[in-house]
């Protein structure tokens, strides 16, 4: 999943503090596809599914335009 994440990055390098919030947004997804807990995989598809304040807020540190992230990994989990 790393490798999709970074496709959806701008081609400037990242800052560090852009690679720590797409570092968030990277485990966030792996969650949301292999965790082995369900309820924490369930957990992380929520936080996908309902895109709130805090998902919005990562995704501006990670520079990602929330709604286009959103919409690729609800691809992914359905």
């Amino acid at each position: 999943m790393k490798a999709h994440i970074e496709s959806m990055t701008s081609n400037q390098s990242p800052s560090p503090e852009q690679k720590l919030w797409i570092a968030v947004l990277e485990t966030a997804v792996d969650d949301a596809l292999t965790h082995k807990d369900p309820e924490e995989k369930e957990a992380a598809r929520k936080w996908f599914r309902e895109g709130g304040t805090h998902f919005k807020f990562v995704c501006d540190l990670a520079d990602f335009d929330p709604d286009y992230l959103r919409k690729q990994v609800m691809r992914l989990i359905n």
